[in-house]
């Protein structure tokens, strides 16, 4: 295993990027700090499971709802009937059963694969300055055969392994200074740090971090009008991470595999100096090598670790399997 050096050892080489771990795992480097997800260590999270009690940690696919405006829209559900003379398919047969239709088809129009509980892939986020992870040329990130920092890479072994759940939400909360679930409410280093230790929680190397802010759950209690008006661009607001180099400093000094949030950015967002937005999502993705996910469902998880009194458990997620991908569906349940 490779001995990961301390954010103030970085980079390895002079020749790479402040603040980077370009080289930590090798020139040729395509996982990042995923690489920290060994079989020993997803072994080790076994002990955390005594209830054997599972959580979909994602949304349904067409969550959150978007308009017609937006970039990434949702998926459009479509079901074939299989005629099993002609061989055709037709949509809207109903119960006609002199079409002679023996089973069904389905497939997903327009799915973005970072639309709704998502992971960010290395690929996802070019540093402005530097570039893609580990010098990666951006000729190299494509959908076809040979394709660099794709999620493909991870689908391989998927990222399954030992998580820990920071509910920053419930200890400010605690604290009389309740996150604000639709504004730019900077969770701290030291917010983060004392969450961690008012819990009891430690965080070993290899872990996944996530992060609970409550705007997830604010947002699915909202009508159907109301989520989408929340979801707009000119809308979007969250409570999230602070985006400067100290955060990114001690993240990295956690030794984390990945890092997901239950809100739209990771960071705090948006921040009141455009020109520093996604800072964070800069640091961490081309910089660190360290994925992100957003937008995943952490209530119901928080409130079973709140009354066990253990935020640790077994995390279980498998991205597709799309080659080059830069992004995935998280496609992930936590076990206790």
């Amino acid at each position: 295993m490779t001995k990961v050096p301390s954010y103030a050892d970085l980079p390895v080489t002079p020749d790479r990027p402040a603040g980077s771990s370009w080289g930590v795992w090798g020139p040729d480097d395509d996982l990042g700090t995923l690489n920290l997800l060994s079989d020993e260590r997803t072994l080790g999270a076994l002990r955390h499971v005594r209830s054997g009690r599972v959580f979909n940690l994602g949304l349904p696919l067409h969550e959150p709802r978007r308009n017609a405006a937006s970039r990434r829209s949702n998926p459009v559900h479509q079901i074939l009937y299989v005629g099993h003379e002609k061989h055709d398919f037709q949509p809207g047969l109903g119960d006609d059963l002199s079409t002679g239709s023996v089973g069904r088809d389905d497939y997903l129009e327009t799915l973005w694969l970072q639309g709704s509980t998502q992971w960010d892939g290395l690929a996802h986020f070019r540093h402005p300055e530097h570039g893609n992870y580990n010098g990666v040329a951006d000729a190299d990130i494509h959908g076809e055969e040979g394709a660099r920092l794709g999620v493909d890479r991870w689908a391989e072994r998927g990222v399954v392994g030992r998580a820990v759940l920071a509910d920053v939400a419930r200890w400010r909360a605690a604290k009389g200074r309740p996150l604000d679930p639709t504004g730019h409410d900077v969770i701290t280093v030291a917010d983060l740090a004392s969450t961690l230790e008012a819990q009891g929680t430690v965080v070993e190397p290899g872990d996944v971090l996530l992060l609970r802010t409550g705007w997830v759950g604010h947002l699915m209690a909202q009508d159907d009008a109301e989520r989408e008006r929340l979801i707009e661009p000119r809308n979007q607001a969250n409570p999230g991470l602070d985006n400067r180099e100290e955060m990114a400093a001690y993240l990295w000094d956690l030794h984390l595999a990945a890092l997901a949030a239950d809100n739209l950015t990771v960071e705090a967002f948006p921040t009141d100096d455009p020109t520093l937005a996604f800072q964070l999502h800069a640091r961490l993705l081309p910089l660190l090598g360290l994925p992100l996910g957003e937008l995943w469902v952490l209530d119901p998880l928080a409130d079973a670790c709140a009354e066990r009194g253990d935020h640790a458990f077994l995390l279980v997620s498998v991205p597709l399997h799309v080659r080059g991908g830069l992004g995935s569906p998280a496609q992930a349940v936590a076990i206790t």
